[in-house]
Order: C-alpha cells, then structure tokens, then sequence
C-alpha cells in the first residue's frame, strides 16, 4: 500500500524516477517484507506565477548594462505590475485585440511595457520574424542577456481576440519558457 502511495504522489509531481528493490519477496501482499523504495522526484510542469512572485530578482535600469552572471531572473513584481495596470484600465484590456480594433489595441501593451521599462529598461516586446518588424500582440519579453536574445516571455492576455462563444479577453502572468534564440525589442 505505501509504495502504491510514493507511486500516486510521483504521479501528481509529474515526472519521477522510481526504483523498487525487493529484498524478499513477501508470501502475501499483506505481510512484511524487506522493500526498498527510491523516489526521486523532478517537477517538469509549466511555470507559474507561484515561481515568479518569490524570485527576487536585481532591477538594471539601463538595458545596455550587462547582467551579472549568464541570464537575470525574471523581476517578482512583474506579475503585480501588470494586474495593477489591467485593474486601472479596462477598457484597454477589452479592446486589446488588435485585428478588431487596429492600432488603439496596442494601448494596453504599450502602456503595460511603458509602466514596466519605468522600473527596469529590460522590458519590451517578443519580436516575431527575424527583422523585428511584427510584435507579439499579447506577450511582454524581459531580456536577461546582454544581447537582444536570451528573454523570458510572459503571455499578459488570455483569450486574446476571442472568437463567438469564447471567453471574453483578461489580464494574465503566464510565464512561457525561456528563449534562448528569439529576439527582443525595447519598442514597437
């Protein structure tokens, strides 16, 4: 029973690593016998805001200054920052899809990145194509590099442009993995 117990906890963990040594095998699945159990347990799942919100991280405030150390952790109070500023405007939010309501949708992302490149210069805009000419329309980039690659991406709106019958638009922190070859940009 607790090792089919060990096995349901690693199950809910995601990924785990389970070895099972019987040392004598027991005469019925009720009485004793010597097992050894080893679990080792490694979460592989998405990261959360739970990740982030305790991640203290140092605030560059210019963007050409290199970071200590390979790659900058991603700033706590991004996530804050950003329900903040979807709090106070709205309106912006609910008209943030930018093929129904053109350039004014890009209002929302503007003002969201303006307010967070006030507190470090890092932030900015995923670029979609090589050139840099087409931004993500819903996702806020942090470079953590001393090059334009090297980024954490955060998705900032769920159900973006939603279709009939689907979710209205809202304000989100859904931290993507991290890109190592995709490029940012400071403006749009």
């Amino acid at each position: 029973m607790r090792v089919l117990s060990l096995f349901a906890a690693c199950v809910l963990l995601a990924a785990c690593d389970i070895s099972i040594n019987p040392g004598a095998a027991p005469a019925s699945p009720t009485s004793p016998g010597a097992v050894t159990v080893t679990n080792t347990a490694t979460n592989t799942t998405t990261v959360d805001r739970s990740d982030t919100a305790s991640v203290p991280g140092p605030t560059p405030q210019d963007p050409s200054t290199p970071p200590t150390g390979n790659v900058l952790p991603l700033p706590a109070y991004g996530e804050g920052v950003t329900r903040e500023y979807a709090a106070a405007h709205p309106h912006q939010v609910t008209h943030s899809c930018q093929l129904v309501d053109g350039e004014a949708a890009w209002q929302f992302l503007d003002g969201l990145i303006g307010l967070l490149q006030s507190r470090d210069a890092r932030w900015g805009y995923l670029c979609k194509d090589a050139s840099c000419a087409t931004k993500a329309r819903d996702i806020v980039a942090y470079r953590a590099s001393t090059g334009d690659t090297g980024i954490h991406l955060i998705d900032v709106l769920g159900s973006h442009c939603p279709g009939p019958g689907d979710s209205p638009t809202e304000v989100r922190w859904g931290v993507l993995p991290f890109e190592t070859t995709r490029r940012w940009s400071g403006t749009r």
